[in-house]
């Protein structure tokens, strides 16, 4: 029996690679980018990119990031498609010498769609009746060889060029933590009260299929069961959002298929802190 079920799982995983593909062609074939980024830096090119063949590539990237990598699926190539994908614009970079793509941003704005990822892990009606123009940032990764300062802060530049041109008022999304244990995520809950980075002015609750289990009473002794430092479990990313002056949900969405929690995030532009300011607003 058990061997059977080892020969189904390729075969289910071909058919599912199959079937992402000719949804991939159905996307490719919907998508246009709506807002020009371009420069250059250094060994890098930073831009939304513009054809069926680099969204192609973006999701080829994507499925070794968070399907091979994330996920320990075991198929040597396959694509990462969503049906947001055509109302996104895509920002990448750009390895000038091997001309791969090496980092991606999905962009959606809050101009050209009504419908975004974040809508389906969170109830957040009151956000959107908010005024300003919103961009919701998904589907962010970067190739494990490229994981170094030079790549983040290229993606931040595009971003912020990217938010300048649509004027967008708040940058928001789903940050990533990777745990499901209800003690470790209390703890990261407690830790993100204790840095004052918890939104209060917006409701954002997990929709049913997301709840989390009853998270766990804390104790003095928690901390010390976790098997590493709160801090070195909140990933680079989400770091910097904090950093820039984000705020997240107070209440996390449990992922059970990528094994983490998702908490709403929301970075309100007017309250971008001075090392952001410095760093990324346009002279």
């Amino acid at each position: 029996m058990l061997n059977q079920l080892r020969n189904i799982e390729p075969l289910k995983e071909i058919l599912f690679q199959y079937g992402s593909h000719l949804h991939a062609g159905r996307v490719e074939r919907l998508f246009y980018r709506k807002v020009p980024v371009y420069f250059e830096k250094g060994s890098y090119i930073v831009k939304t990119i513009e054809s069926r063949n680099e969204l192609k590539e973006v999701m080829k990237l994507r499925y070794q990031v968070f399907h091979k990598e994330y996920r320990k699926k075991k198929f040597p190539f396959g694509l990462d498609v969503e049906s947001l994908d055509p109302v996104a614009d895509h920002l990448v970079i750009i390895d000038k010498e091997t001309e791969k793509i090496v980092g991606t941003y999905r962009l959606i704005c809050s101009e050209f769609s009504n419908v975004f990822y974040s809508q389906s892990e969170f109830t957040i009606q009151g956000f959107f009746e908010l005024p300003g123009v919103k961009l919701e940032l998904s589907r962010a990764c970067i190739h494990r060889d490229y994981r170094k300062g030079v790549v983040m802060n290229l993606l931040w530049r595009g971003l912020v060029k990217y938010m300048n041109e649509v004027k967008a008022k708040y940058l928001f999304g789903c940050s990533s933590v990777k745990t499901m244990e209800p003690k470790e995520v209390s703890l990261v809950v407690e830790y993100f009260k204790n840095q004052g980075a918890v939104l209060s002015s917006i409701q954002a609750l997990p929709l049913p299929i997301y709840d989390m289990p009853r998270l766990a009473v804390l104790t003095s002794e928690s901390a010390e069961a976790v098997s590493k430092p709160i801090e070195e479990m909140i990933p680079a990313l989400l770091n910097s959002y904090l950093k820039a002056g984000a705020k997240v949900s107070p209440t996390p969405a449990l992922d059970r298929d990528f094994k983490c929690v998702d908490f709403f995030t929301v970075l309100d532009m007017e309250s971008l802190t001075q090392l952001y300011e410095r760093r990324y607003r346009p002279e």
